[in-house]
């Protein structure tokens, strides 16, 4: 805000755009709604006032563009996202003139998805509750489910077996997903109603045989239907009503067998959206429904009779308030489909562009339709955009001649790797168009002549039956995501389709490498002392000494979902819990441990958080002192217990005289899986970094040694410090794929064990790249721009490297020119060829090592580095990245949040 005018500033790369909305001051005590939106190069910003003399009043957007060529934002798992000021340790750009805000805030949302402003990481300053801001005028009741959760209900009081009826209104473009399900414990009798390419499906059973029915029409074309479902023993009927024209569908179905009655249990749950899935442990269903969520509106819900708000209910997750089914920019394919859109102008000067992601290496992204040439009155198809064996293909037809084609190849980088790409195509002045892929440079070909062409119709994901028909035209059906398709910086609404069929409109399911984590039936502990009969290898520093291993003790937080489980007997802890453990560590905040119901309805959780106050029960003095504590839990009925080092205790009382415990029978220590959901504990879901040991729990010890499962479990050092330990045998990938360009600057500290070792590398498939490297104990800093590498050389003096301390090092490629800075003594080198000044690499950076098979151009060595890093930096353009090891994409024989303390 400036001058009380809300300002959206944006910079990806090229310089920084700016808009600033004209026709509101909002400092005037009245709420605003403020709506920001980036596309490319784009900035479009509104703002609503909600409340004074104004509310109502639909504003004017206002747009900018920024200055031309780079369009995407490169943010990663280790970006940051402040709300209401910036942290005082960050560094602004310089553009951004303000870094606090004085007012309240309320409901935030990025992408659609809600920030919750308590869950929050850091926070600085006095920030308190406010007043309630004004919510969006919707219709109470109504909500919107993401595609990714799902809502339980209780059974309804007045239950009839024989009688059911079940009615709600809802608004998706969903072809599969799960609408309604309810079933007994025993699953003998159920009944769901779902979407199955669209169509409504209802499915029952009561114990004797299914009775199914589909509809005849789809219904998921984003406009309110209303569902209602009426049974009567065995037969039952849905009626589906579109609310705009009034048209409506009846299906029929009925029970096989003599039973006539659904008995459900007054305890049993009525799912709407979806089932819940906690881990690896997935709610069973009968085998007939989907699994698959939905995403999309619900309002009006009754069953029985009885209404239902599903924000009220006490287990719902990946649901909110309201319904935003229209300016939707996402469209996915996970079978043969299209979706067609209105046709547009391709004119001198026209611009279409869009971002999508897939796995598949085939596949048509864009095809239009033109109208018939005047010349030889025949039909065009023009695929704008398609994938051929990883090529991308661009053509152009305007009648006369042959094609203008344009080809990638995948050679120049693979675009069916599951992330996000970018494609642009333009027309030229003066008879020529050209295509950018992502930020590569721009390629062109020249047409011949600069008439418009009238694209009468466009098709994303493929072409329909009747067009592969008519045109003799094979489809090449594309599998993935397309998103913020734009003509001329306008984003076309992919509500508003002419038509579609297996398109998941709005939704886009994460394609990029596989995050899911490996669960094992032991602790992954890195080999941290050699087997005797190893030899030492020859390069190793006189004064090495192996680090050493406590036993039975293990190092968690190596990953943000860091955990062991144990299974055990749910039935002995319902009246009565006794845990107890010791615990090493310097952090202010995070999960130690937790165990749950399936609706995380009864839950026992241990956490702590010095920064914000205690989530179980507060400790008077601080336990993050690198010394071991012993933290016992107890509880009977109501009452627990908290007792930290036999010294101090903490009495909590569960409220509302719930005395039994009602879990399920596994406890999770260190932290959680990574798809485990639950919303009940407050902001800490991450794992403990710190050491844990003597496990007990009701009756006796759990062997750490044998958990039911671990991932990302190491061994803890007797003593430590500050830094990251490399055991010798691998590596750390630490940044999935970074452009050196022109200039970079990389800083770190060492202390090595070791006279051979790789520090840090990153290299193309031809000759770009630096690396870090000790050879024969010197200190060695290569680049190569494409035309030869040119080496920096650092050669410590007296014992060298192995004097067992931490040197810090600074490596600079200035163009064509290296500097090295170690211990403040610097050294440089030059490139012969001055003119070869840019490192053209898009490839990850590995730390310490690189795996066999990955080609590093500029490293004379493969050794991994054996010894402790930390406090790595790469600074470009006055940014600079910490680059945090315990999130690293991959780990090998790496020890990321502990280093063996120099005299240990």
């Amino acid at each position: 805000m400036r001058k009380g005018k809300v300002n959206f500033l944006w910079d990806v790369g090229s310089g920084v755009g700016r808009v600033e909305y004209p026709h509101h001051t909002i400092h005037d005590g009245n709420w605003h709604r403020i709506e920001a939106s980036r596309n490319g190069l784009n900035g479009t910003i509104s703002v609503y006032p909600l409340e004074g003399p104004m509310a109502g009043m639909m504003p004017t957007p206002a747009s900018a563009n920024s200055p031309t060529t780079f369009t995407i934002l490169d943010v990663d798992q280790n970006a940051y996202l402040f709300v209401g000021g910036i942290l005082g340790l960050v560094k602004k750009a310089d553009a951004v003139r303000t870094t606090t805000f004085t007012g309240c805030m309320g409901e935030t949302f990025l992408d659609g998805k809600p920030i919750g402003l308590w869950n929050y990481r850091e926070r600085e300053g006095d920030c308190k509750g406010c007043v309630v801001s004004p919510q969006r005028s919707d219709g109470e009741g109504t909500v919107q489910m993401d595609g990714e959760g799902y809502a339980a209900v209780g059974r309804p009081t007045r239950w009839n077996p024989n009688v059911s009826t079940i009615t709600f209104k809802f608004r998706t473009f969903s072809s599969e997903a799960l609408l309604m399900y309810l079933a007994t414990e025993d699953m003998k009798d159920f009944m769901s109603l779902e979407l199955s390419e669209g169509k409504v499906k209802v499915s029952f059973d009561l114990g004797s045989g299914v009775g199914t029915a589909t509809s005849a029409s789809r219904h998921n074309d984003g406009r309110w239907k209303s569902l209602t479902m009426s049974r009567n023993k065995k037969q039952a009927t849905v009626t589906v009503v579109d609310i705009d024209s009034s048209a409506e569908e009846k299906i029929a179905a009925t029970s096989q067998g003599s039973a006539t009655g659904l008995n459900l249990k007054e305890n049993q749950k009525i799912y709407f959206g979806g089932l819940p899935t906690i881990g690896n442990y997935s709610m069973t269903a009968r085998s007939e429904v989907t699994l698959k969520r939905y995403a999309g509106c619900l309002r009006d819900i009754e069953v029985s009779r009885t209404p239902y708000n599903l924000l009220s209910s006490s287990d719902y997750t990946g649901v909110t308030k309201g319904c935003h089914a229209e300016n939707l920019y996402t469209v996915s394919f996970s079978k043969a489909g299209y979706m067609e859109l209105s046709g547009l102008l391709l004119g001198v000067d026209t611009e279409i562009s869009l971002s999508f992601s897939t796995l598949a290496d085939t596949g048509t992204i864009l095809l239009a339709v033109a109208g018939a040439s005047p010349i030889s009155q025949q039909v065009y198809y023009h695929p704008l955009f398609m994938l051929n064996k990883g090529s991308l293909e661009v053509m152009l037809f305007l009648g006369n001649g042959s094609p203008r084609r344009v080809v990638r190849r995948p050679d120049q980088g693979v675009l069916n790797d599951g992330r996000e790409h970018s494609l642009r195509i333009e027309r030229l002045p003066g008879r020529s168009f050209a295509i950018q892929v992502d930020e590569e440079a721009k390629r062109e070909t020249a047409l011949p002549h600069d008439q418009p062409i009238s694209l009468q119709r466009v098709f994303l994901g493929g072409i329909p039956a009747e067009v592969e028909q008519t045109s003799n035209r094979v489809n090449v059906p594309f599998q993935g995501c397309i998103w913020n398709l734009m003509v001329n910086s306008v984003l076309s609404d992919f509500s508003q389709p002419v038509s579609f069929e297996n398109a998941e409109i709005g939704q886009c399911p994460y394609l990029g490498p596989p995050e899911k984590e490996k669960e094992v039936s032991k602790p992954l502990a890195p080999p941290l002392t050699p087997a005797p009969a190893t030899p030492p290898p020859p390069d190793l520093c006189a004064s090495a000494v192996a680090p050493t291993a406590l036993e039975k003790a293990y190092q968690f937080g190596l990953s943000r979902n860091s955990h062991m489980s144990f299974a055990f007997d749910d039935t002995k802890v319902r009246e009565r819990l006794i845990l107890e453990f010791e615990l090493r560590t310097k952090e202010e905040s995070g999960l130690v441990l937790y165990m749950a119901r399936i609706n995380h309805a009864d839950f026992v959780c241990l956490g702590y958080d010095l920064g914000h106050g205690n989530i179980s029960g507060c400790v008077p003095f601080s336990i993050n002192d690198g010394n071991w504590h012993k933290i016992r839990v107890s509880r009977n009925k109501q009452r627990g217990l908290l007792v930290v080092d036999g010294r101090y205790s903490k009495q909590i009382t569960s409220p509302k005289k719930a005395d039994l415990l009602d879990v399920v029978g596994t406890l999770f220590v260190g932290g959680l899986p990574q798809n485990y959901t639950t919303k009940r504990i407050g902001p800490i879901l991450y794992s403990i970094n710190g050491c844990i040991r003597n496990l007990k729990m009701v009756g006796g010890p759990l062997d750490m040694a044998t958990p039911t499962s671990s991932h990302m479990v190491g061994r803890c050092f007797v003593a430590t410090e500050t830094g990251t330990y490399f055991d010798g045998s691998g590596f750390l990938k630490a940044v999935a794929s970074y452009r050196v360009g022109l200039d970079v600057s990389i800083a770190l500290e060492f202390r090595t064990s070791k006279t051979n070792g790789v520090l840090l590398a990153v290299s193309n498939q031809a000759n770009d790249g630096l690396g870090l490297e000790i050879v024969d104990g010197k200190l060695l800093f290569h680049v190569d721009n494409g035309a030869g590498r040119f080496t920096a050389e650092h050669t410590p003096e007296g014992e060298g490297f192995c004097d067992g301390q931490w040197h810090s090092v600074t490596a600079r490629k200035l163009r064509h020119r290296a500097e090295l800075t170690v211990d403040g003594t610097q050294s440089q080198a030059e490139s012969p060829n001055a003119r070869s000044n840019t490192c053209d690499t898009n490839d990850p950076i590995y730390v310490g090592g690189y795996p066999d098979g990955v080609r590093q151009a500029a490293l004379s060595i493969s050794s991994s580095f054996r010894g402790c890093m930390r406090n790595l930096k790469i600074t470009k353009a006055a940014k600079t990245m910490e680059v945090h090891f315990n999130k690293a994409l991959e780990i090998k024989g790496v020890q990321p949040l502990s280093c063996p303390a120099a005299a240990a």
